[in-house]
């Protein structure tokens, strides 16, 4: 096999390996240094690196470098350079969607004194001329991906070709964690919405009825003082007790949904409780059916285990129209299996494919714990299934105080 057809098998390579670190990396930053190394691994450059556009003031952050272009400090010096006025080639590259070449970079820029402060730095290893691919992600400019060829190696059409290949896929990568972070935001935002609502139809209604019976007592007394009817009296009183009563359940219903806490009694308990609190206020029959104990998880598993049992019958009681939901957790060897199936009929349910919030909701709680999480529509109704392995690694990490997560609760 010829050089260059062995150059071409390992950018081919190289491509497929970006390509799978897209599907299947758990964080943009992993996903960006395997593209960084795919591409530095098939190639003989000095280095490469992959920065994301950032803000209104276009910072950079660079997500992804492989060889002597790793450098710690390199989006905070590049900083240092723009404010002395360095013109960075990049922005070219972004704002004219096209690649930029510049031969002999290095020398120009260890010349500039507008880039005095990445002299030490860019100057510690062999490189020359310079390359940086915009990242476009659906008509816009999302970073770049620089690459540093070392003396005597100048980029031809062909490795431009190959670099812009790579630099589609991490455009993608971007592209996608992008949306999934607003899919994320929007799902909080309709689960806080939901609860405004519930608050609205049940705590806001009963306490305006509390005022309205409290008032008309009030009138009652002022234009009676001489002689009250006793019965009366005690008949409004009943009726503003109960109202109080209905109120505070509700209340502390919707305050239990919103944040359960740490779930002292364990997930099953909470669960149970839940499905106690759906079964009292709706006609729906909801049964719980798990082993006599559960693995020891970490808290924050629970909780968002919790969290998507509590969404799926949300979904079931606002969508079904059913009869009956089962929640089912199941234990297989080292994974963990929970199974919401309703008998509803309903077209309201969001079909295979068509992800509404609150399953995007529930699907990013499975994932963020390696989980995976499937939504099916049958003739028998409409199932949620979460499945999560490595309960036993998940334990251990428990034990050691690595598994909890330190981000802000979603819901």
């Amino acid at each position: 096999m010829t050089y260059c057809a062995q150059r071409r098998e390992r950018q081919l390579a190289a491509i497929a390996r970006a390509a799978s670190s897209v599907a299947d990396a758990a964080s943009l930053d992993v996903t960006l240094n395997t593209v960084a190394h795919a591409v530095f691994d098939a190639t003989e450059l000095a280095g490469v690196q992959i920065l994301v556009l950032r803000g209104p003031r276009r910072d950079f952050e660079v997500l992804g470098s492989a060889g002597h272009a790793n450098i710690a400090d390199f989006g905070r010096l590049l900083g240092q350079c723009r404010r002395l006025g360095a013109e960075l080639e990049m922005l070219t590259a972004i704002d004219t969607g096209r690649p930029v070449v510049i031969p002999h970079r290095r020398a120009a820029l260890l010349g500039d004194p507008a880039w005095a402060p990445m002299h030490e730095l860019m100057g510690t290893f062999a490189w020359d001329a310079f390359v940086s691919v915009p990242l476009l992600a659906r008509e816009r400019s999302v970073g770049a991906l620089n690459a540093f060829y070392p003396p005597g190696q100048d980029p031809d059409a062909d490795a431009i070709g190959f670099l812009s290949a790579v630099a589609d896929q991490a455009a993608m990568a971007i592209d996608y964690t992008e949306l999934l972070a607003r899919a994320a935001v929007d799902a909080r935002r309709a689960e806080r919405e939901r609860f405004a609502r519930d608050l609205h139809d049940s705590v806001v209604q009963q306490v305006f009825s509390l005022r309205m019976h409290a008032s008309a007592l009030a009138v009652q007394v002022e234009q009676d003082d001489a002689g009250l009817d006793r019965d009366r009296l005690l008949q409004v009183s009943h009726v503003l007790a109960d109202l109080s009563e209905s109120a505070l359940a509700d209340l502390r219903a919707l305050l239990y949904e919103l944040r359960p806490g740490p779930l002292r009694g364990g997930l099953l308990d909470a669960v149970h409780a839940h499905a106690a609190r759906i079964r009292s206020r709706e006609a729906l029959a909801v049964t719980v059916h798990a082993p006599a104990e559960l693995p020891d998880l970490p808290p924050a598993v629970e909780e968002d285990l919790y969290r998507i049992v509590q969404e799926a019958l949300h979904n079931t009681v606002k969508h079904a129209h059913a009869r009956s939901v089962r929640v089912r957790f199941t234990v297989r060897g080292d994974d963990l299996v929970l199974e919401v199936r309703d008998d509803g009929h309903s077209p309201g349910h969001p079909p295979p494919g068509r992800d509404a919030l609150g399953l995007v909701s529930m699907r990013e709680r499975a994932r963020h714990w390696g989980g995976d999480l499937t939504a099916a529509v049958s003739t028998s109704g409409y199932t949620v299934r979460v499945a999560i392995g490595g309960l036993t690694q998940l334990v251990a990490r428990a034990a050691e105080g690595t598994a909890e997560d330190p981000a802000e609760d979603p819901a």
